[in-house]
């Protein structure tokens, strides 16, 4: 059996080949995704578990309370979560769509990736950098997503999500 931290290596090095590692691997059947969406939680310390309790005190335009946690994946900053951990949620597991962009064919259609951090004033670690730069490689790869398809929130609504320091051209590569 596997450490937390072999399974990070193992995610990590797999990643880097251009695959989806296991712990990355969602339970169910995948989904047709088009987009990656990139957000920011625009707070200095956060976690898996406590923006999945602030969504879940959130309610849909018909007063209906969300699931919980909009995003389909979290990577950490080191305050609430270890610094470049990638941790896949329930609605990545299940291939939900999200709740995380505010546009209807994004939610449906796009994988939401938040950052632990306020990018509006700090850049990303150098782990979460290597750690989204990796996921967002993975995932290009295993769903054929093309790379103007891979947005920041703030390109899809009006908001200053990610944050002007989290650089999409960056992440995205060549």
């Amino acid at each position: 059996m596997h450490t937390q931290d072999s399974a990070r290596r193992v995610a990590s090095d797999s990643a880097v080949a251009g695959h989806v590692p296991p712990v990355w691997t969602p339970s169910a059947v995948p989904r047709a995704w088009k987009y990656l969406v990139l957000h920011h939680t625009a707070t200095e310390s956060d976690s898996m578990a406590s923006i999945d309790q602030a969504h879940r005190r959130r309610k849909d335009p018909q007063g209906k309370s969300w699931l919980g946690i909009g995003y389909h994946f979290v990577i950490g900053n080191g305050h609430g979560m270890e610094d470049g951990h990638v941790e896949p949620t329930f609605r990545w597991r299940k291939q939900l769509r999200g709740a995380h962009a505010g546009v209807g064919r994004y939610n449906d259609e796009g994988i939401g990736i938040c950052l632990v951090g306020n990018f509006e004033d700090d850049r990303p670690t150098d782990k979460q950098f290597a750690a989204a730069k990796q996921l967002v490689g993975a995932l290009r790869k295993q769903y054929g997503i093309h790379r103007e398809n891979i947005v920041g929130h703030n390109q899809v609504k009006p908001t200053h999500c990610p944050g002007k320091n989290l650089l999409l051209k960056e992440i995205v590569g060549r």
